[in-house]
């Protein structure tokens, strides 16, 4: 594509040295010739004489007003075609302006939005017999920037993927008539891994045209989005060396529960810290864009909750259960025949209080094999009941135990069966305002009826708001629990602390292996 590898030539008219040394320093980086101009006289000297692609032109110039610049310029067939961007702090109508051909660009303004402008007002005429066609296009980053690839397949409508090479990384952004509607790189999608691949100007690039037939992850509009991207890459260069290096180690070090109660892009990177050890791994694994997730170490490391840095040793983690253990569950489960696509088995956990699941990960941070479900985090509201796969402990190569979360809601009974049929542990946590209520009670009794443990775990805790499970609730619970053949093992404590948390679940698991009836 011989046309977008054209030195162009933009005229700056601009009377404030300093945003006029700025943006010309930034359209030089990107290849463009640059002709500086104070004023308005000066800036039609050198119009008639060097004849630039483009002149951007501040409506604040003296000595000769936009108004007669404009007038003049429009008047000689040699200069009447040249596009003009008009700068200004303010809204203001401008005498002459073109609709389609010029366009009015508000101050202050981000320097990767005019350059995408001009890109689309210098390149439509020239590349648009390259993009009107059905073939593919290939070519180089270092000559063709993506965010102007897009924009020529915009403006042409084009359906296709752009498929990525370069610095390291490779990745796809999916179009739909010109819309950018997804995008991926490695094991990340979404806005994330486009913010990733936008930026990328050494590699090569592929863009096959067609339908794309995926799920769409990007619904912020393109321009927006892009612009967003290169907004953040730039912020993420001005960090520099206080951005904490992929291989560094990080380390909670103080007690962050009340801020992962917090929820967003803080609540995530607490919970990944608990068992991601190094930097990249939390970045590559949080749902948020670099740009948040780094800015979130370093305030959570300012705050003293974080340690981040190259340690000589980090504290070693828990195992979930002795070596030995691990192999007769493993054995067991495949005799039982519990054994699919990785899943051996599943163990639910039912919570009256949303906020309890994010104290419940955190605990099962401690242990080496436990693994939490990141996806389900990103796209769980903080405020919602919890209701799915929040995490599972790999108990060896290609084979897991899942762990569900369910709210005491006969409602959402259906989803128990549907996703965690044949649970081999239940675990429920137990307190006045949900006890109180057996319609919900008689909902968990019921789903018993089909687990593989014949053991029910109750964990009541005295710190959970209201507490008071009244004696005859907890009877009747468990004379329904007994009725449908299971046994109800009642465990309470004065503080539900990590430490019981984890005691919990290892001991549901030891009741299955041991096939308690007792």
């Amino acid at each position: 594509m011989p046309a977008t590898t054209a030195v162009k030539t933009v005229l700056l008219a601009d009377p404030s040295e300093k945003s006029r040394q700025n943006l010309s320093h930034f359209l030089k980086e990107k290849g463009m010739e640059v002709i500086e101009a104070a004023d308005g006289s000066k800036a039609l000297a050198e119009t008639l004489l060097r004849r630039p692609d483009i002149l951007l032109l501040d409506l604040s110039v003296a000595v000769l007003s936009p108004d007669k610049l404009v007038q003049i310029l429009r008047a000689n067939p040699n200069t009447k075609a040249i596009p003009i961007f008009f700068l200004s702090e303010k809204e203001k109508s401008v005498s002459g302006f073109r609709p389609g051909v010029d366009e009015f660009i508000r101050k202050p303004f981000h320097e990767e939005e005019v350059f995408l402008r001009i890109q689309r007002a210098l390149f439509q005429d020239s590349l648009s017999e390259v993009f009107s066609g059905d073939s593919e296009i290939s070519g180089n980053l270092s000559q063709v920037f993506l965010p102007d690839l897009w924009q020529m397949l915009s403006l042409n409508s084009k359906s296709g993927i752009i498929q990525v090479e370069g610095e390291g990384m490779s990745g796809s952004i999916y179009i739909e008539k010109g819309e950018i509607v997804s995008a991926v790189t490695q094991n990340i999608v979404g806005e994330k891994a486009l913010f990733r691949l936008i930026p990328l100007k050494e590699g090569k690039f592929r863009f096959i045209p067609g339908k794309v037939g995926v799920r769409r992850t990007i619904f912020t509009p393109s321009q927006h989005a892009v612009l967003e991207g290169m907004r953040q890459f730039d912020e993420l260069v001005k960090l520099g060396s206080q951005r904490p290096a992929p291989n560094e180690s990080v380390l909670i070090v103080k007690d962050a529960r009340s801020l992962a109660g917090a929820g967003g892009v803080v609540r995530e990177i607490l919970l990944l810290a608990e068992f991601c050890s190094r930097v990249d791994d939390i970045v590559n694994n949080c749902s948020f864009p670099d740009l948040p997730v780094y800015e979130t170490l370093l305030h959570l490391k300012k705050r003293g909750v974080l340690k981040i840095g190259l340690f000589e040793k980090l504290p070693v983690k828990s195992e979930f259960l002795p070596p030995e253990d691990l192999a007769r569950l493993r054995s067991r489960m495949e005799e039982r025949g519990t054994y699919a696509n990785g899943a051996m088995g599943r163990i639910v956990l039912f919570l009256p209080d949303p906020s309890l699941l994010e104290g419940v990960v955190m605990a099962l941070g401690q242990f080496r094999e436990f693994e939490v479900d990141s996806a389900f985090f990103a796209l769980r509201r903080k405020e919602g009941f919890p209701l799915g796969m929040f995490g599972k402990i790999r108990l060896g190569e290609d084979s897991s135990l899942c762990l569900y979360a369910f709210p005491y809601l006969r409602s959402t009974s259906p989803i128990w069966y549907a996703i965690a049929p044949r649970p081999v542990g239940i675990i429920a946590f137990l307190k006045d305002e949900v006890s109180s209520s057996l319609e919900g009670l008689l909902a968990v009794s019921d789903y018993t009826r089909g687990a593989d443990a014949r053991v029910v775990l109750a964990v009541m805790g005295k710190t959970f708001t209201n507490f008071g499970l009244g004696e005859n609730t907890l009877r009747l619970f468990q004379n329904r629990v007994e009725k449908l053949g299971c046994f109800l093992k009642v465990q309470e404590m004065e503080q539900l602390s990590p430490g019981e948390i984890r005691d919990a679940l290892a001991r549901v698991v030891r009741q299955y292996l041991e096939g308690e009836t007792k």
